[in-house]
């Protein structure tokens, strides 16, 4: 496994493409809290495959080759908003931000959490009903 390549977490654009699945996708449940009022960019999947997986919560391990290839909602969203979601995904302590390659070749930055696998968690997460 191959860690994601670093790259700074320091943000200075005015808006940034922020990719998110889950509960913050278009249409769930966080969505309508964080992102509603975001530009929504469109439906992308990652470039490499990640292991998505369900800890507590669906979240994205930040290994790349392994896994699937995931489909994700890009959003462009501004300073305020990126502070909001990285206080509801506890960032730096419990997710971490980096930047990823989407199959257009976009770049977009995306939340990843590092704890381990010992595969009692590992299974594909399926999307559910939208709120």
């Amino acid at each position: 496994m191959n860690p994601i390549e670093p790259h700074s977490n320091k943000i200075t654009p005015q808006t940034i493409k922020l990719a998110v699945y889950g509960t913050l996708r278009k249409g769930y449940g966080n969505y309508y809290h964080f992102l509603q009022k975001s530009s929504f960019l469109g439906t992308y999947t990652t470039q490499k495959k990640y292991r998505l997986i369900i800890s507590d919560y669906p979240c994205i391990l930040p290994y790349n080759g392994e896994g699937h290839h995931i489909v994700v909602d890009v959003f462009e969203i501004n300073q305020q908003t990126l502070l909001e979601i990285d206080q509801f995904e506890n960032y730096p302590i419990d997710h971490e931000r980096h930047q990823i390659a989407l199959h257009t070749g976009t770049i977009a930055w995306i939340y990843t959490r590092d704890i381990p696998d010992n595969g009692i968690h590992f299974k594909e997460y399926l999307e559910r009903g939208k709120a």
